[in-house]
């Protein structure tokens, strides 16, 4: 993908919970890379894990930015922005990137979680995931959210707060 870290915090797949030891987790990882935006699962979808990832990184956001936080050496710092990302369900959309230039990176990024999507050789039993349909769905939708910008792939992002525009640039031709 091109990204300079990857780490792993140990929070347990199909069980994620919203507890102190997870938050400590998040905001300590959040101070030590001090990422200017985040983004995370929009907090409204059919899978639980993604409910309560997104408002588990939405509430640390807050929390990563008070001093009365320790997390050892590392500082309070707040991201500016956390931007939400669709899933299964609906979720309202602030703006679209145009990503038709690293679609096929993304589906090939996909492709390293095989087990979980269509195999035709797989014993086990189908999942919505794991259905013919879902890769076709993926597909389906990032070129309905590039249709919506003139473009041939997009993807939809949610943002609370309100988003500021430099009018210069607002149409580009």
């Amino acid at each position: 993908m091109g990204i300079k870290v990857r780490e792993n915090l140990g929070i347990s797949d199909g069980n994620i919970q919203i507890n102190e030891s997870n938050k400590k987790k998040i905001i300590t990882a959040i101070r030590k890379y001090r990422p200017e935006i985040v983004f995370a699962p929009f907090p409204f979808d059919r899978h639980p894990d993604h409910i309560y990832a997104g408002n588990l990184i939405k509430d640390c956001i807050f929390y990563s930015g008070l001093k009365k936080i320790s997390t050892g050496k590392y500082k309070e710092f707040r991201p500016h922005r956390i931007f939400f990302y669709k899933s299964a369900s609906d979720m309202p959309v602030s703006f679209i990137i145009d990503v038709s230039k690293t679609f096929k990176k993304k589906l090939e990024v996909l492709k390293c979680y095989s087990t979980q999507f269509y195999d035709p050789k797989s014993k086990e039993p189908e999942t919505f995931i794991s259905s013919k349909l879902f890769d076709k769905e993926i597909e389906t939708r990032a070129r309905y959210f590039g249709f919506k910008i003139g473009a041939e792939f997009g993807e939809p992002f949610y943002c609370y707060e309100p988003l500021s525009v430099n009018s210069d640039s607002l149409f580009e031709i």
